[in-house]
């Protein structure tokens, strides 16, 4: 048989920690690398959160305003017309910001040679700026993600007089995913070694996901999570990883989604609540019910 690695090796141990965050980011970090790296930056400006990004490009523009703004204060007293001498320091900011922006009023102007040559390397840095701004903002927004929300616990419920393990998922965006297809594979350490080992799902794959999908493994002699317990599970440190893929119809290309659950996650002898529901005609799904489940006696 193929031996089955997600890429984390044998020798890998997350001690308690997990191989697959929550938000689906792999749990991994690197060291060793130089503190500036130019070939990583596109893809970080990219990848960051919209807060990061937004604070990170206002907290940029100001800066560099204010170091233009040190610039025409330290020189001679007429490199600007029209400015206060009061608030000379702030009247040269905000002329950089008019300078950078092209805005231009007019109320003040440069008047000295050094003056006119930093208002034009200012204006030049704001062209190129805003040009490479409006190129990330449109890489940003044009890049295919999936917003896939997954149940909350994965649930160990009675099933065709055995048990299985379940999970839910559904599409939070309007965006039509057809052909997806999810595989799950089952992490522990066993007998001193980390293990990992393909789970059959009943359905792993549907033409539309347009509602709620609950997917079920059947913990049957063949599965290997049979015969585990509630501590055995623990001691193993066992997670089960999941790996959807589906065609977004929006974007026409394939999108990718992961979530990862612990042993702490996993919910033993309950049933999921139904979601789903009729109004007017139409099929709906509640997502607010997607974490709802109800103990078995």
């Amino acid at each position: 048989m193929e031996k089955k690695d997600l890429g984390f090796g044998k020798g890998a141990s997350n001690t308690g920690t997990r191989f697959i965050n929550k938000d689906g980011s792999i749990n991994v970090f690197r060291k060793g690398l130089p503190f500036i790296r130019p070939y990583d930056l596109y893809h970080t400006l990219i990848s960051i959160n919209w807060l990061k990004f937004m604070v990170l490009i206002s907290v940029s523009f100001f800066t560099v305003n204010l170091l233009f703004a040190w610039f025409y204060t330290v020189l001679e007293n007429n490199a600007l017309s029209m400015v206060d001498e009061q608030h000379r320091f702030w009247d040269s900011f905000f002329f950089s910001v008019q300078t950078m922006t092209t805005v231009g009023y007019g109320a003040i102007s440069p008047i000295s040679m050094a003056a006119k040559v930093i208002s034009s390397i200012g204006s030049f840095l704001g062209l190129l700026g805003f040009a490479l701004v409006t190129g990330l903002l449109y890489g940003r927004f044009s890049k295919p993600m999936t917003k896939i929300r997954y149940s909350k616990n994965a649930l160990i419920s009675p099933f065709q007089e055995k048990n299985a393990l379940m999970f839910k998922m559904a599409n939070q965006r309007s965006s039509k995913l057809i052909e997806a297809e999810v595989t799950a594979v089952f992490i522990a350490t066993i007998d001193g070694k980390l293990v990992y080992e393909d789970l059959k799902l009943q359905l792993r794959k549907i033409n539309f996901f347009a509602l709620s999908w609950t997917l079920v493994h059947l913990i049957d002699e063949d599965s290997v999570m049979f015969n585990h317990t509630t501590e055995s599970l623990k001691k193993g440190d066992a997670e089960v990883v999941i790996l959807m893929k589906a065609f977004d119809d929006s974007f026409s290309q394939t999108v990718y989604s992961r979530m990862s659950y612990k042993h702490y996650e996993f919910i033993w002898n309950a049933r999921f609540d139904s979601s789903i529901h009729n109004e007017n005609g139409k099929m709906g799904i509640d997502l607010k019910k997607m974490d709802s489940y109800t103990k078995l006696n």
